[in-house]
């Protein structure tokens, strides 16, 4: 049992430096050299009630940025782990302990997922209240799936609802594909605004 906690630490470090990494090397890249003034208009980010700085609202948007990777880590381990099993073919003994490792790293992990994703909804509403952008839509498009999402999720972990809307808002909150439309908005907005 302690071995598999060691592989799941390594595997969370791992990907976790690898995005830093990936993150840090995209952002290095971007030197200033004066092309971002070409395509923004003068006033496009101002907000009327809001004369300060907006570098508190770039920090409020990598924290949910780093966050929201952190929260849904566990879901996408699992994910990862389910398709192994299911589409490779491998020997019944390393389908165990990869079902074992699933469950092990669930049982470890999931309560970041339970509790960080409402944390990253508050946050990412106080971005988007503090730096709206009038170029584009597509952040709030993006944030309106999230809060969907989110709520979806806290209605199925706390019972909520009744259990015949329970059964469909599970069916909802664990489409890989509506997480993956909502970061696809998110990403394309967020590169639309800079």
């Amino acid at each position: 049992m302690y071995k598999y906690k060691i592989i799941m630490l390594s595997l969370i470090v791992i990907c976790v430096a690898g995005f830093g990494a990936l993150c840090t090397v995209t952002s290095i890249a971007d030197d200033e050299r004066g092309f971002r003034g070409h395509f923004e208009r003068e006033d496009q980010h101002s907000i009327p009630f809001l004369e300060s700085d907006n570098e508190g609202n770039e920090t409020a948007g990598q924290m949910a940025a780093w966050l929201l990777l952190v929260a849904n880590l566990p879901v996408a381990l699992s994910l990862m782990i389910k398709g192994t099993n299911r589409f490779t073919p491998l020997r019944a003994e390393l389908k165990k302990t990869l079902a074992n490792l699933n469950r092990m790293q669930k049982k470890a992990l999931m309560w970041l997922h339970y509790y960080l994703n409402p944390a990253i909804l508050g946050i990412a509403l106080w971005h988007w209240l503090s730096s709206r952008c009038k170029s584009s839509a597509l952040p709030e498009l993006g944030l309106m799936v999230m809060v969907t999402v989110v709520v979806l999720g806290l209605l199925i972990k706390f019972k909520l609802c009744p259990q015949a809307v329970r059964k469909y808002a599970y069916q909802i909150h664990t489409q890989p594909v509506i997480f993956l439309a909502m970061f696809l908005v998110l990403t394309v907005g967020h590169l639309i605004v800079d």
